[in-house]
């Protein structure tokens, strides 16, 4: 690589070949010190002083889409963003910024850049792994960003770091390149391995049988989920019908299989009457779907099994697990997967800020793992918001334990 050509960028993606200005002698000199030495960085959040040296960069990596001296102060100003600097020497190596939206559980990298001759001594991994514990501290899921679908090097540290393709946007960029879009579930220190075994399922409408797995492995020893007991609780559990395919599950149904399954089951749901009658318009489905509730009802009735019809609380949730319990909870899968469908996921922890869950959906498609899906926590708030479904706001959970037989 030419003296001219040694500049490293992410605006939500890394950039190279960019013309340098080395017209600043003492910057140019002081970075080749730096890399020289392979002095480290540390990772500070922006001051106004920082501004000057942080349109040295920007000038230095992007030909266009620049931010201004304006910009950046607004930013280290703005209570909704968090703009961080890698310090090398006293000299601002590089910037990251991250975008908090109100209400939401998803934080943007917005641009991450590194000046000047401080590429290859991995301050733009540090900012990185930065701007992820930032967006983390700012109870947030998942940090989602950009990047040059042209920009391949990038791509694969993005990568390498545990991000998934989400999706692409053509044209994105002012001169017409396109972009793809990446995400990452944050978790903090919060490790995946856990107790409660984590199993995932293998058809689109099992989710709720697949988390009833889990708590039966976590309270019956030896006993190990498959895809034969995934479509047997199916079966046992299924309204036959929802929206397009088959059906899905709801909690009495739920209920009733984890108690015949041996398990102790408790019911918290906002409504009385069937539910998610509105996902079908068939009518005669929808007496289908209202006759196996009903069965679903009685049956809980005979085996005494507890039902709270009011809206659970998070104290519900945490009470229950403090018991010893999980949680199987209905959630509206548009933050996991994209999709306001009806999706069940399995409490299964709380570390005093966040409600650690199972979620049985991997997704291969957006490339992910188990990494992605087990043991994640979720921020009180957030997850009070992700647990009620349809315009009615429907809340549904069942707290399963182990049963004492007789």
């Amino acid at each position: 690589m030419s003296p001219n050509q040694g500049a490293i960028a992410l605006d939500g993606c890394w950039r190279f070949g960019c013309v340098v200005d080395t017209s600043d002698q003492g910057l140019f000199h002081n970075a080749i010190e730096v890399f020289r030495a392979r002095m480290p960085a540390e990772i500070r959040t922006a001051r106004a002083s920082d501004v000057d040296d942080l349109a040295v960069i920007e000038k230095a990596v992007f030909s266009s889409d620049r931010i201004s001296r304006r910009s950046f102060r607004q930013l280290i100003e703005r209570e909704s963003a968090e703009l961080l600097v890698a310090e090398s020497d006293g000299r601002v190596a590089g910037y990251a910024v991250v975008l908090f939206r109100k209400g939401s559980g998803v934080a943007r990298l917005y641009s991450i850049a590194i000046g000047p001759f401080f590429g290859g001594l991995g301050i733009g991994r540090m900012l990185l792994a930065s701007a992820e514990e930032t967006a983390f501290e700012h109870n947030r899921m998942m940090l989602r960003l950009e990047v040059r679908e042209d920009n391949s090097r990038a791509i694969r540290i993005y990568e390498q770091s545990g991000y998934r393709k989400i999706g692409r946007e053509p044209g994105y960029y002012e001169d017409g390149a396109s972009a793809l879009r990446y995400e990452k579930t944050l978790r903090g220190d919060i490790p995946v391995a856990t107790r409660v075994p984590f199993y995932q399922q293998t058809c689109e409408f099992t989710c709720g049988p697949c988390c009833l797995m889990m708590a039966m492995a976590n309270f019956e020893p030896g006993f190990v989920p498959d895809p034969v007991m995934e479509i047997r609780l199916w079966r046992e559990a299924t309204t036959v019908f929802m929206m397009s395919g088959p059906g899905g599950c709801e909690p009495f149904g739920l209920a009733v299989a984890g108690h015949e399954s041996g398990l102790s089951a408790e019911i918290y749901v906002s409504f009385h009457g069937a539910l998610f009658l509105q996902s079908v318009r068939s009518q005669d489905k929808r007496r289908v779907m209202e006759l196996a509730q009903v069965d679903f009802r009685r049956r809980a009735e005979l085996y005494g099994i507890p039902v709270n019809y009011r809206p659970f609380a998070i104290d519900d949730i945490r009470t229950a697990i403090a018991e010893g319990k999980l949680v199987l909870v209905l959630i509206s899968g548009f933050l996991m997967f994209g999709k306001k469908v009806p999706h069940w996921v399995l409490a299964i922890g709380d570390d005093g800020d966040h409600i650690l869950i199972h979620d049985p959906w991997v997704e291969d498609e957006r490339q992910e793992t188990i990494l992605d899906a087990a043991n994640i926590p979720v921020p009180y708030g957030i997850f009070m918001n992700m647990a009620q479904f349809g315009r009615d706001g429907l809340r549904a959970a069942i707290t399963l334990g182990k049963r004492d037989r007789q």
